[in-house]
C-alpha cells in the first residue's frame, strides 16, 4: 500500500510547476509529488515498501523550496503577447478518448505510440512551421539521436541537467563478457538484471535537444558568415513522475530553427523568430501567451541562471492553455544564448566567439494544444491543417 505525506511549504505560485518537476527527485520510489499553492502544501505519495523517512523527505522539500525562492524576483516575468478568445470553461482531457479510439497507445512511462490521425496532425504541424520560416531560407539538416558526452560536458548540460540525462551503453567487445551476459541476463519485473561490468563506459547519450548538433558541427572553426539551419529530430529528457501523456514525453519530436552569427544579426533574427513563432500559433487559431522564462536548471544552478535569463529576456516561451489543467503548456521556446556556445565549442565569427539563438517547437505538445482547444476530430481543426493533411495523405 502506498503512503501519502503532506508538508507545509511556500513557493511563488508562478514557480509551482518548476517546483513539481524538482520534487520528483527528492527520493527513489516517489509515485507523485505535487505542490498546491493555494494550501501551501506538498503532497508526496510513496510507493509500497519505500523506506525514505518523513524527516529526510521534509528536509529535501524545504531545501528545494528555499533555493527556488532565492532565485525569484516578483514582476520580472514579462508578457510579450497573448490571445484569449475561448471561454475559460473546463474542457475534457483528450487523452482517454484518443486511447479509446486507437489513436494513442502507452508503452510505458513517457513512451507513447501515435496512430494515423495523430501522425497526420504532427506532420501537418511540422509543414506549417517549416513554411512559416521559409522566408529566412534555412538550410535543412538531419542529426543523429546520439550525441557525444564531450559535447554536453563542454556545454555544461551534464552538470546543469543531470536528472534528465539518458545515457547509452553497449556491451563490451569481449567474447567472454558477451557469453556471460547471454547466460545471465534476465528481465526482473521492471528492469534488466545483467552481470556487473558487462556494459561499456558511457561515451554517448541520447540528445536532449536538436541545436547542440549544429554547434558541435561548427566547433573549432571560424565561420565565414551568418547561418540559418533547420532540423527535425527526436529529443530525450527523462523527467521521472512528471512524465505525463503528450504533455511530457521521455522522447519527443522537435523542429528547430538555429541561428549563428554576430550579436546584431542574432538579435534581429531572434526578434524575427519571435514574430514567426507567434504567427504559427495564430495560424492554428490557438489561445496563447508569449512570456519570458528560464530553463529548469538543476537546483544548485537554478537561482542565478533564472534571474540572468529572465532579467536579460534571453528565453521566451510560447504557452497554450489546455482547458483541463490549470497550468499552461509550453509548446515552443525562443532562446538567445549570447556567445555561450561560441565560447564552449570554440566557434569564432569575425575574430570573436559567435552568438547563437534558436526557436524550437515540441510537435507532440503543439498537437495536444490543437486537440485540447479544437477537439479530437479533424473536421474541427483549422482549415490550414486540414488542407495540409489532405496534401500529405
Amino acid at each position: 500500500m502506498s503512503l501519502m505525506l503532506e508538508f507545509e511549504v511556500e513557493v511563488p505560485a508562478e514557480m509551482a510547476e518548476e517546483f513539481d518537476k524538482k520534487l520528483a527527485y527528492i527520493a527513489e520510489g516517489i509515485e507523485s509529488a505535487i505542490y498546491d499553492p493555494d494550501r501551501r502544501r506538498v503532497r508526496v505519495r510513496l510507493g509500497e515498501g519505500k523506506v525514505t523517512s518523513q524527516e529526510v523527505l521534509e528536509a529535501r522539500v524545504s531545501e528545494i523550496a528555499q533555493k527556488l525562492r532565492s532565485g525569484y524576483q516578483p514582476g520580472i516575468r514579462r508578457q510579450l503577447a497573448h490571445r484569449v478568445r475561448r471561454s475559460r470553461e473546463v474542457r475534457s482531457d483528450p487523452h482517454p478518448l484518443l486511447v479509446a479510439n486507437g489513436d494513442l497507445h502507452e508503452f510505458g512511462r513517457g513512451r507513447f505510440g501515435l496512430g494515423p490521425k495523430l501522425v497526420a496532425l504532427v506532420r501537418a504541424l511540422d509543414e506549417l512551421i517549416v513554411n512559416r520560416f521559409s522566408d529566412m531560407n534555412p538550410r535543412a539538416h538531419q542529426f543523429p539521436s546520439l550525441i557525444s558526452g564531450e559535447v554536453l560536458d563542454r556545454c555544461r548540460y551534464l552538470r546543469n541537467f543531470p536528472a534528465s540525462l539518458t545515457m547509452v551503453a553497449h556491451l563490451r567487445e569481449d567474447l567472454a563478457v558477451l557469453q556471460d551476459f547471454a547466460s545471465q541476463v534476465r528481465w526482473n519485473e521492471d528492469h534488466l538484471q545483467v552481470p556487473p561490468e558487462s556494459a561499456s563506459p558511457f561515451s554517448v547519450l541520447l540528445a536532449p535537444s536538436v541545436c547542440f548538433h549544429w554547434y558541435a558541427w561548427l566547433g573549432n572553426r571560424q565561420v565565414e558568415g551568418p547561418s540559418v539551419v533547420t532540423a527535425l529530430g527526436k529529443c530525450f529528457r527523462y523527467e521521472s513522475t512528471t512524465l505525463s501523456g503528450l504533455e511530457r514525453l521521455w522522447d519527443f519530436s522537435m523542429r528547430e530553427v538555429v541561428f549563428v552569427g554576430d550579436p546584431d544579426w542574432i538579435a534581429t533574427s531572434r526578434d524575427s523568430a519571435l514574430r514567426q513563432g507567434q504567427q504559427v500559433v495564430e495560424d492554428l487559431d490557438l489561445d496563447f501567451e508569449i512570456a519570458t522564462a528560464s530553463d529548469p536548471f538543476f537546483i544548485d544552478a537554478y537561482s542565478s541562471q533564472a534571474m540572468y535569463q529572465r532579467g536579460f529576456e534571453l528565453k521566451y516561451e510560447l504557452l497554450c492553455p489546455l482547458g483541463y489543467r490549470e497550468r499552461q503548456l509550453a509548446v515552443g521556446s525562443v532562446n538567445y544564448h549570447q556567445d555561450f556556445f561560441g565560447r564552449a565549442l570554440n566557434i569564432e565569427y569575425a575574430g570573436s566567439p559567435c552568438h547563437t539563438a534558436c526557436i524550437g517547437f515540441g510537435l507532440e505538445r503543439l498537437a495536444l494544444a490543437v486537440l485540447a482547444q479544437h477537439g479530437t476530430e479533424p473536421s474541427g481543426w483549422p482549415a490550414t491543417l486540414q488542407d495540409s493533411i489532405g496534401r500529405l495523405a
